[in-house]
C-alpha cells in the first residue's frame, strides 16, 4: 500500500507537489477557518510503467482527509480540489465519508454545479448538454453535518492520466 502512495503521481506531475488543496470550515459564532488538507495519493491501476510512472489511460485515486483541530464543532466544511494538469475527471468517481453535496467546476473555480453543462450548436440551434469530462477543472465537497473535535472527514475523487510527463500543461 506504502508504495502506491505519491511515488507515481509525484513523479508524473511535478504540479502536484506544490498544490495545495483548500478547505474551509465555519465554526460556530466564529470567522471562516482555513485548512489545507493532507492530500494521499495512489494508483488505481495496475498499468505502470517499468519506472513506476502512470500511464496516460492509468487511474489516480486522490484521499483527501480534514481533521477538526479546533476545540468546539465545526460545520459546513467545504474541500476544493484542482483537477491536476494532465489529469481527466472520472465521472461518478467523487465521494464523501458523511452526509454532503459533491460540485463541479468547468470555469476555474469561479462557479460550481453538481451536474455542468455546455451550450453548443446543433443543426442551428442551442442546446445545453452535460460537459465533457475534459472540461472539468475544480471539484467541490460540502460536508452538512457538524464535525467534532478531533473527528476526521475524507472526500475522495479519482483522475485519469491524460497526458505523459513533460506533456501536461
Amino acid at each position: 500500500m506504502s508504495s502506491l502512495r505519491f511515488v507515481l503521481v509525484a513523479l508524473l506531475v511535478p504540479s502536484l507537489l506544490a498544490a495545495r488543496v483548500g478547505v474551509s470550515a465555519q465554526a460556530p459564532g466564529r470567522t471562516a477557518l482555513t485548512i489545507t488538507a493532507h492530500n494521499l495519493t495512489a494508483s488505481a491501476t495496475k498499468g505502470r510503467d517499468a519506472k513506476g510512472l502512470a500511464r496516460p489511460g492509468d487511474e489516480i485515486r486522490y484521499s483527501l482527509v480534514f481533521t477538526n483541530v479546533t476545540q468546539g464543532p465545526v460545520k459546513n466544511v467545504q474541500f476544493v480540489d484542482p483537477i491536476p494538469a494532465g489529469m481527466v475527471y472520472v465521472l461518478g468517481s467523487a465521494s464523501v465519508g458523511q452526509s454532503g453535496s459533491v460540485a463541479f467546476s468547468i470555469d476555474g473555480g469561479k462557479t460550481y454545479s453538481a451536474q455542468p453543462t455546455v451550450e453548443m450548436a446543433e443543426s442551428g440551434r442551442k442546446v445545453t448538454k452535460p460537459a465533457p469530462r475534459e472540461l472539468y477543472t475544480h471539484v467541490r465537497w460540502t460536508v452538512f453535518e457538524s464535525v467534532a473535535p478531533g473527528a476526521q472527514v475524507t472526500a475522495e475523487l479519482r483522475a485519469q492520466v491524460n497526458a505523459a510527463p513533460g506533456e501536461a500543461k
